[in-house]
């Protein structure tokens, strides 16, 4: 067993030092994007709004300040707000592109006193 950790530790060591510790360019890219959300009504941030990032499936809710924020890869996305507007509630989409370490600021209106029928 010791012998087999001893050989672990001693390859991590000879792989970290061959690479001159340094990660690889063509690592994976992690989110380096940001798309921050405002929904509000009046001049007044509207919680508990669900947001999503149609074609990545991810969604989320605006907090008390009717904030939220998606970290994202740079790409074009369609942004889905469930709020209320004249008449029937229906979600509605916002185009969004977003480059590399650019951060997007997307303000959506809602209706608190709109009605569903």
């Amino acid at each position: 067993m010791r012998r087999t950790m001893f050989l672990a530790l001693a390859l991590l060591c000879a792989a970290i030092l061959s690479c001159g510790g340094r990660s690889s360019p063509t690592a994976p890219a992690w989110p380096d994007s940001r798309l921050d959300v405002l929904v509000s009504w009046d001049g007044q941030g509207v919680p508990d709004r669900l947001l999503e990032i149609v074609e990545l499936g991810l969604s989320l809710w605006t907090d008390a300040a009717g904030k939220a924020t998606f970290n994202l890869p740079a790409g074009s996305y369609t942004l889905r707000a469930h709020v209320n507007g004249p008449g029937p509630p229906v979600p509605q989409d916002y185009p969004v592109t977003l480059r590399a370490g650019e951060t997007v600021h997307v303000d959506v209106g809602d209706c608190l006193p709109c009605m569903s029928p």
